[in-house]
């Protein structure tokens, strides 16, 4: 029984930091793939910024899908943290420089991530 527990254990374990591995690693091709491009061209393809702040001479665009309002099977409603915060540094000319993200429900994969690639630039399209 012991042993069985283990293994199970060891499977969870490997499985949630294979996934986190793979979160950081397509959230990280995701914002790199908009290095250099017009913020304008971000807006275009996702939408208006939840918010843009100027902070000690930094220009940011910042992206958060926040919480959601979720019902189980018993019909009680839920408040849920699917946050993914997404945030770009522009320069003078609004070219992004810079860039962090965020969150606990961010895209793991590129086929769960496709709305959020640059489709100028895209890092998993064959050149």
């Amino acid at each position: 029984m012991k042993k069985t527990l283990l293994i199970i254990l060891t499977l969870f374990l490997f499985q949630s930091s294979t996934y986190a591995i793979g979160v950081k690693s397509t959230m990280n091709k995701i914002m790199d793939s908009w290095n250099g491009e017009h913020i304008d061209v971000v807006i275009d393809k996702w939408g208006y910024p939840s918010s843009e702040k100027n902070i000690a001479g930094h220009n940011l665009y910042i992206w958060d899908n926040g919480t959601a309002l979720t019902e189980n099977k018993w019909g009680t409603v839920l408040l849920e943290q699917q946050s993914c915060t997404r945030i770009f540094e522009v320069d003078n000319n609004n070219t992004i420089i810079k860039w962090q993200w965020k969150g606990v429900d961010c895209p793991a994969t590129y086929c769960t991530s496709k709305k959020w690639v640059n489709p100028n630039n895209n890092p998993w399209r064959k050149k």
